[in-house]
C-alpha cells in the first residue's frame, strides 16, 4: 500500500483516537455535578483508561509482533469505539469507570502497533518526521475531544457526547481490517514470546532511560490535558464552552506547531550528532517546565501556550528514539513496554494525585508542582542519550 495513504488512515484513526479518549475531559464539570463526584473521584476516571491501557500494551505489542498488526489495531480500534458508545449508557461512577477502563484495551491494541507499521513503511531516515505526522492525533484529536465534549455536553447531554464520536471509530476499524498488508518478516525468528524479552529490554540501558524519560512527561501531560479546562474554568472564571474552546485552541495550536517542528529538529540533529533526537527532548521538556511555572506566576495565557508548544516536541520523537535503541524484530513488544512504563508511572497515577491535592489545597497548587516530573524527563533523557554514539550511523 502506498505509505501515504497509509499515514493518512492511520493519521485519522489517531486523530479519533484522541478525541474518544479527550472527550471524558470535556464533561468533566457535567459529571462532577451529575454523579456529585470529587476532583479525586474525576481524576480516577482518566487513570480507568490508562490502567487498562497499560496493562493490556504488552500482550497485544507480542501478539502483533507474531501476527498481522494491522488487524491488531482493528480489532483494538472497534473495541474502545464500542466502549466509547457505551459509556452513553452509564448510569453510576462505577459503570462509566467500567466502560472507560474498556476503551484502554481498545487503544493498547492500536497504539502498540501502528508506530511500527508506519516505521517499517518509511525509510529510517524520515522516522522522526512521520512519527511527528501521525502523532498530530494528540493534539488535533485530543483538542476536538475537549471542544466536542464541552460543547455537546452543555447542548445536548453529556450521554449524547460520548454516544456521537464514538460511531466514527468503526467505520474506521474495518477501513483497517481491509489494509493489503503482509505479516511482519522481522517476526518470524521470534514465533514464541518470552519473558526474557521484556528482561532484555529493561537490561538495556539507554531503553530504560528513555522510558522514564517518557513516563515524566506522561505525567505531567495526562494531568494537564484533563484538568485544564477545569482549570481554566475556576481560575480564570470562564464558561464550560469558553474553558474547552480555549483548552482545545491551545492544544491544537500548540501541537500542530510543536509536533511536526520537534520532529524535524530531532531528524535535522540526529543526522549531524547520533544523539540528536535525545538532546532535541531535554531541551523541549526544561523549557516547557519554564513556561508552565512562567504561566501560572504571571497568569500567561502565551505562557501556557509556549508550555504546551515546547511539550508538545516530543510527539513522535520519544517513539523514535525507542526504537533507535531496540532491535527491529521486537519493535512492537519494545513499544508496548515502553507504553506500560511510560503510564504505569505517568498519567495513571498523575490524574489522581492532581486532583486528590486539589482537593486537599486547590487547583493552582497541584498544577504548580507539574513542572517536576518535566525536568526529570528531560534528565532521563539526558541519561539516555550519554549511551549513544556522538556521530550518526553512515
Amino acid at each position: 500500500m502506498n505509505p501515504s495513504r497509509l499515514l493518512m488512515l492511520f493519521l485519522t484513526i489517531n486523530v479519533i483516537n484522541y478525541v474518544d479518549r479527550q472527550v471524558l475531559s470535556g464533561v468533566f464539570p457535567l459529571l462532577k455535578e451529575h454523579f456529585l463526584l470529587s476532583d479525586t473521584a474525576l481524576g480516577l476516571l482518566g487513570s480507568a483508561f490508562m490502567i487498562t491501557y497499560s496493562l493490556t500494551s504488552i500482550p497485544f505489542g507480542a501478539w502483533s509482533d507474531r501476527w498481522m498488526p494491522h488487524k491488531v489495531a482493528a480489532i483494538g480500534v472497534a473495541v474502545w469505539s464500542l466502549a466509547t458508545v457505551s459509556s452513553a449508557l452509564a448510569w453510576s461512577f462505577a459503570s462509566l469507570f467500567i466502560f472507560r477502563a474498556l476503551i484502554g484495551v481498545g487503544e493498547a491494541a492500536y497504539v502498540s502497533t501502528a508506530g511500527t507499521i508506519l516505521s517499517n513503511a518509511y525509510p529510517e531516515r524520515k522516522r522522526s518526521g512521520v512519527l511527528g505526522l501521525f502523532n498530530l492525533g494528540m493534539p488535533i484529536g485530543g483538542a476536538l475531544g475537549v471542544v466536542l465534549g464541552g460543547w455537546l455536553g452543555a447542548t445536548f447531554g453529556w450521554q449524547w457526547a460520548f454516544f456521537l464520536v464514538g460511531v466514527p471509530g468503526l467505520i474506521l476499524a474495518y477501513r483497517a481490517w481491509r489494509l493489503p498488508l503482509p505479516k511482519q518478516p522481522t517476526a518470524e525468528k521470534h514465533e514464541k514470546f518470552s519473558i526474557r524479552d521484556l528482561f532484555r529490554l529493561l537490561k538495556n540501558k539507554p531503553y530504560l532511560y528513555t522510558c522514564l524519560g517518557y513516563a515524566g512527561i506522561s505525567f505531567a501531560f495526562g494531568a494537564i490535558v484533563l484538568f485544564v479546562p477545569t482549570f481554566f474554568e475556576r481560575s480564570f472564571g470562564y464558561s464550560l464552552e469558553k474553558a474547552t474552546l480555549l483548552a482545545g485552541g491551545l492544544q491544537v495550536g500548540a501541537g500542530l506547531l510543536g509536533a511536526p517542528i520537534g520532529g524535524y529538529i530531532a531528524d535535522f540533529w540526529q543526522k549531524r550528532n547520533g544523539r540528536g533526537r535525545a538532546y532535541t527532548l531535554i531541551l523541549s521538556m526544561a523549557l516547557s517546565a519554564i513556561f508552565l511555572w512562567g504561566g501560572l506566576m504571571f497568569e500567561s495565557f502565551v505562557c501556557f501556550f509556549f508550555s504546551a508548544f515546547f511539550m508538545l516536541w516530543h510527539v513522535g520523537v520519544a517513539s523514535a528514539l525507542v526504537f533507535d535503541v531496540t532491535d527491529k524484530a521486537i519493535w512492537n513488544t519494545a513499544a508496548a513496554l515502553a507504553l506500560f512504563v511510560m503510564h504505569f508511572l505517568g498519567d495513571i497515577p498523575s490524574p489522581v494525585i492532581v486532583g486528590f491535592i486539589s482537593d486537599q489545597t486547590s487547583l493552582f497548587t497541584a498544577f504548580s508542582l507539574l513542572p517536576i516530573p518535566m525536568l526529570l524527563a528531560s534528565f532521563f533523557f539526558w541519561k539516555a542519550g550519554s549511551y549513544l554514539h556522538k556521530r550518526p550511523a553512515i
